[in-house]
């Protein structure tokens, strides 16, 4: 069997899967990114082989016979994909690539097209005919993510800061993001330490759910998030003729608004992460080959 993993920064799904295709068991676990905490990264990853493998009747220490095919955010890094395949259970066979290849395999069942996914992060991944790929963005909330979850997330936290030091006026968008903080500690001088990808993604609905209703400075972010995917968009040598796909948890509030700004249709994927490791791990889609130079 394949225990397929889509191994993302807020959480991780796994599926595990026949060679035929057959699902047999599924679940989901906690955040599994190596490059943030390599620890509750190996810990997610057993939690979820085992809630597999007992929703399938496997014997969870039976793992010989099994292949991890595992897509994640930070196995790019070496050393961090090497400390969480060290920490995580051992399989008869693994099989890793980065979680925006699973998924670019998986929107279009190994076809050539690009992908966006815009969750936690954002990154953008580009399939050749020839098997070849290219990776643009990706680089984590401190360097990148340009109109990620966890980016939507830091301009409505600051938004909210500079709210309280009366530097802007009040607003809705303030008052919502001070009071999803406030149930994290009282003290805002607190909410700082706590801040991580995951933490400024959950505020990213707040912004969305506010624009929607027309409050200007959710709008302002919102808006210029979408600006920050076309630009990603414009990057991945887009050809008409072939898919653009946009996956990840803003994909359906922000589609549409993409759409409109690229004046090209922007696609629901066909399949997801999880399909796209058992492809990879199958044969039956090429293995991750990033080109260099281009």
């Amino acid at each position: 069997m394949i225990f397929c993993v889509d191994a993302g920064g807020s959480r991780s799904r796994g599926r595990l899967v026949g060679t035929d295709g057959g699902v047999h068991g599924a679940g989901e676990s906690g955040p599994c990114n190596p490059a943030t905490d390599a620890v509750t990264a190996a810990a997610s990853l057993a939690r979820l082989w085992h809630t597999c493998a007992a929703a399938a009747g496997h014997d969870p220490t039976d793992r010989a016979p099994v292949t991890l095919a595992l897509g994640g955010a930070g196995l790019g890094i070496a050393a961090a994909r090497d400390g969480l395949l060290a920490a995580a259970p051992r399989f008869g066979r693994t099989v890793t690539i980065s979680d925006g290849y699973a998924a670019l395999i998986g929107a279009g069942g190994g076809a050539a097209g690009a992908l966006i996914i815009a969750g936690t992060g954002a990154v953008g991944h580009r399939l050749y005919g020839d098997g070849r790929s290219i990776m643009r963005d990706g680089w984590g909330w401190v360097g990148g993510d340009r109109g990620s979850g966890a980016w939507i997330g830091q301009r409505a936290l600051r938004h909210a800061l500079a709210a309280a030091d009366g530097v802007i006026a009040p607003d809705r968008l303030a008052a919502d993001v001070t009071a999803a903080l406030a149930a994290l500690s009282p003290e805002p001088r607190g909410w700082i330490r706590l801040m991580g990808p995951e933490r400024l993604a959950a505020l990213a609905p707040l912004v969305l759910a506010a624009a929607a209703e027309g409050e200007h400075a959710a709008l302002a972010i919102r808006d210029r998030a979408v600006a920050h995917l076309a630009a990603l968009a414009g990057v991945l040598d887009p050809v008409p003729a072939l898919p653009l796909w946009l996956a990840g948890g803003l994909a359906a509030a922000l589609r549409p608004l993409l759409a409109a700004r690229l004046g090209a249709p922007v696609a629901a994927p066909a399949g997801d992460a999880l399909a796209g490791c058992f492809l990879v791990a199958t044969g039956r889609a090429p293995p991750e080959r990033v080109a260099t130079g281009g």
